[in-house]
């Protein structure tokens, strides 16, 4: 998945589970200590996320586990899409390129039980 499709798919889900929440913009910026022109960013896949919005964004909206705001499995493999990522000064073994495909891979599946 292409950076920008996935940071699409990423802000879709917040303001998703935002509006079922009968959460405002300004709302959820307030739970996440960030402004609201940052939620609206995100929610348009327009803002690049860090890690610790991603876990302050997925309690704000009452989910049990973070990965249950990240977007669906990616439909191609990852492969070459990896190789991509990984900067031109940079190298990965074909082992260490094979466990970082495996662990996003993993972080991206569909979440099971989900009603």
């Amino acid at each position: 998945m292409a950076s920008e499709a996935l940071y699409k798919a990423f802000g879709s889900a917040v303001s998703t589970r935002r509006k079922a929440l009968g959460l405002t913009q300004a709302e959820l910026a307030g739970k996440v200590k960030m402004s609201r022109a940052s939620i609206a960013n995100i929610e348009s896949g327009r803002q690049n996320i860090l890690l610790h919005h991603v876990y302050a964004l997925a309690a704000a909206l009452d989910f049990t586990k973070v990965a249950e705001l990240l977007p669906p499995t990616p439909q191609k493999p990852l492969g070459n899409g990896l190789k991509m990522m990984v900067s031109n000064q940079q190298t990965l073994s074909q082992h260490a390129e094979a466990q970082v495909a495996d662990l996003i891979t993993t972080a991206l599946q569909p979440r099971r039980g989900k009603a």
